[in-house]
């Protein structure tokens, strides 16, 4: 019971020793000189942290992108800043929420947007209107009383959107909208173009004409969805993460193994203990249940008398060793459940006999770290 109460009393200290640990998000400054952060630190790793982005007076908008690729195959995370009406900031904040790998290599790009100006869109709007309709008027050609279609309906629709988002790709809407698409009205007025018959009666408009049209109004409305146009982009490749340090868990617990009996006549030990633990995965990476699980293996630190002339220690070392299974259930602390090998001699006759037995135990985890910078 000793034991037990001395646990209870040094986990308030170590709660306090713990929350120390868990301080607010690192802030890193970008220099886009000199293409890295802090005067060239590395970035932290298995943690989140905020990076400021130097700005100018008309950068509306700014995008940070990080991936482990070519960005235009793969991008892990993304977020962006937008200045606000009047506001007079001159670093964009912009936190990061992925949880980076130590000792690996990133790509990180910050693209700056400024606000589209209204001849700026007045020429989008004309840009896209002569390429669309270039592109129908050539996919799309009268053959007698029929249209003659150059690809299918579904591919020119295709084409049209692909002519929209390459022409769009300098340019942003506001984050949180969906992008511009053609709507499924062109689409059907394709496919029933491709089985429209030609009347040469006067006085209507033909379908054809009709279909520019609605691809016309729809540009027009596309154009008042982007709000910015890019201004620069940095780029820094292959940017370090720091190295994390390695650290040995100890165990310090107090634990009670079985001896026999029932719950009516129930014999057991009880000792505090001290294990080495070896964690099943990283808890950033591997989640809650997998980084809350490890193995340990430890002895107690003491020995126990069965009988009067009957001692209870461990072999090799005199003392009970333990092999068990842990999880965590709050930061330090952690519930075990092994087995406990056994050595029983007998004082008198001086006969060793060795057995098993299951025990459990609470215990707390101290990190001991390997490394010259901890």
């Amino acid at each position: 019971m000793k034991g037990i109460r001395l646990l209870m009393i040094l986990i308030p200290f170590i709660m306090g020793l713990q929350n120390l640990t868990f301080g607010q998000m690192q802030t890193l400054q970008l220099d886009p000189l000199y293409m890295h952060f802090d005067n060239g630190r590395e970035l932290p790793a298995e943690e989140s942290f905020i990076v400021h982005a130097p700005v100018k007076q008309n950068t509306a908008m700014v995008k940070m992108q990080i991936s482990n690729r070519e960005f235009d195959r793969n991008i892990l995370y993304e977020n962006i800043w937008i200045r606000k009406d009047d506001e007079t900031m001159q670093n964009a904040i912009l936190p990061n929420y992925l949880v980076l790998r130590s000792g690996s290599n990133y790509n990180i790009r910050f693209l700056y947007y400024n606000k589209i100006q209204e001849a700026e869109r007045r020429q989008i709007r004309e840009m896209l209107e002569t390429t669309a309709q270039t592109f129908l008027q050539t996919n799309i050609q009268r053959r007698g009383n029929r249209y003659n279609f150059q690809n299918s309906p579904a591919r020119i629709y295709s084409s049209l959107n692909t002519i929209l988002s390459e022409g769009m790709q300098n340019y942003e809407i506001r984050p949180g909208t969906s992008e511009p698409r053609f709507s499924g009205i062109v689409e059907n007025m394709l496919r029933t173009l491709a089985r429209y018959r030609i009347t040469d009666d006067e006085g209507y408009t033909s379908p054809f004409d009709a279909l520019l049209r609605q691809v016309s109004n729809e540009i027009n409305m596309f154009s008042n969805s982007y709000e910015f146009v890019i201004e620069d982009v940095v780029t820094i490749m292959n940017y370090p993460t720091e190295r994390k340090t390695s650290a040995l868990a100890i165990n310090v617990g107090y634990g009670g193994i079985y001896d026999s009996g029932n719950f009516s006549d129930l014999s057991y030990f009880s000792a505090p203990y001290v294990g080495i633990d070896l964690p099943l995965g990283n808890q950033v990476f591997a989640g809650n249940f997998w980084g809350n699980t490890s193995i340990a293996a430890g002895v107690y630190l003491s020995k126990f008398e069965n009988t009067g002339s009957r001692v209870v220690s461990g072999p090799i070392i005199d003392l009970p060793i333990f092999a068990s299974l842990n999880y965590r259930t709050f930061r330090f602390l952690k519930l075990q459940a092994g087995a406990t090998l056994l050595e029983e001699q007998d004082l008198i006759n001086d006969n060793k006999s060795l057995f098993v037995r299951p025990f459990i135990g609470l215990s707390i985890e101290f990190n001991i770290w390997l490394g010259r910078n901890r």
